[in-house]
């Protein structure tokens, strides 16, 4: 403390104190208010700026379905898509459908999952036993 016989360098002293401490907890205001919401602030920027790309994209995928939705109600689509997808023709015409080639027979080795389990023929197991006289 500051006793009436320190003079004026005693009140200094004090007042240099005083100030610090002051300084203090207004720098430690100004972080609270201006550095954390910062952060924040970023973060919703960020969030913004996905919500606005996800947003193009479905404005893009929006204007895909109208346009498809205005063809759906011509004839001519109609007509397409019969044909392509359900085998439909109109009465009097004949649809055909082309089948695609076979494949070939598929080699498969000869080893026990493929071939047989037990021996050919040549071998005991499978030969009739002999009599015994």
């Amino acid at each position: 403390m500051v006793t009436p016989g320190d003079g004026p360098s005693g009140l200094r002293r004090a007042g240099r104190w005083v100030g610090m401490a002051g300084g203090g907890v207004v720098l430690v205001a100004v972080l609270a208010i201006g550095l954390f919401p910062t952060h924040t602030f970023l973060a919703q920027r960020s969030d913004t700026a996905e919500a606005r790309q996800r947003l193009a994209v479905l404005r893009q995928q929006n204007a895909s379905f109208e346009k498809q939705l205005d063809r759906l109600g011509t004839n001519e689509e109609i007509e397409r898509l019969a044909r392509e997808q359900y085998n439909l023709a109109f009465p009097g015409e004949e649809a055909y459908a082309v089948l695609p080639a076979p494949l070939p027979p598929m080699e498969l080795p000869s080893v026990w999952p493929f071939g047989p389990l037990l021996p050919t023929s040549a071998s005991p197991a499978t030969s009739e036993p002999t009599p015994t006289p």
